[in-house]
Parts: structure tokens; sequence; C-alpha cells
């Protein structure tokens, strides 16, 4: 489980450079690593890093802590239904509507909720916990 390992997409640049110079990396790393972070890409696709520095990362963080497992698209009106499974096994949804005016993405911040709407599997199980950055 990854419960004690940092979860590095929750981390500002300061944080991810103390981090990376508490393991003993040079500090330089850290915005290599953000730029990948910040693609979504998992410590096996970053390319420019030494494998020893992925290997030691990989023992002590979490480099995506979510990833999709199912996608759904609306034949109505292209809306995509995003169900994300995260690293302690518990999931999460999210939602892509697109209108003439905008964009908009509604995403569960909790795992699990209270509200009780009937409509919505989220509220089943109640709250479970809220997310982390």
């Amino acid at each position: 489980m990854s419960e004690n390992r940092t979860q590095l997409t929750g981390l500002g640049l300061e944080e991810l450079s103390a981090f990376i110079k508490a393991l003993g990396l040079p500090a330089f790393r850290a915005g290599q690593l953000a730029g990948w972070l910040v693609k979504g890409v998992g410590f096996d696709e970053m390319r420019n890093l030494p494998v020893s520095m992925l290997n030691q990362l990989k023992e002590a963080a979490v480099a995506q802590p979510a990833f999709i497992l199912e996608r759904h698209v609306s034949k109505l009106d292209g809306t995509e239904k995003y169900l994300f499974s995260l690293t302690d096994g518990n999931c999460v949804e999210g939602v892509l509507m697109r209108y003439k005016h905008g964009i908009t993405l509604c995403l569960s911040t909790q795992v699990g909720c209270l509200m009780g709407c009937a409509f919505c599997a989220s509220t089943l199980e109640g709250k479970l916990r809220d997310l982390t950055s």
C-alpha cells in the first residue's frame, strides 16, 4: 500500500525540492520531476531521470495517486463520465460537460458522500474520507 509513501502531485515545487534533497538527490531534479508529474506520467515513463533515482522514488513516493479505471461518453451530448481508482483501492467520479459557453468539470473531492442523492452511487456507503491535494 502507498499510504506511507509521499504523493508527489500534492507537493508544490519548494516542497518537492525539499523532498528530493532529503533523499540525497540534486535539487535540480525537482524541476525535471515536476515537469513529468504535471503530464500525468508514472515513474517508468520518466526518460530523462536516472534509473537509480527512479528506483529510490518508487520506494518513497507515488507519482500518480489516481488513474482512470473507466470512461463513458454519452452518445446524446458527448458528456464524459470517469471513474478514477485511487492508490488505497477507493474510487471517485468525475464528469466533463461541454456547453456553448465553455467546459465544466465536476470532480469528487471526497471518497463517498453524505448528501444521499438517489441518483448517485457515491452516496451509497456514506463519506469515507476527503481527498488530499
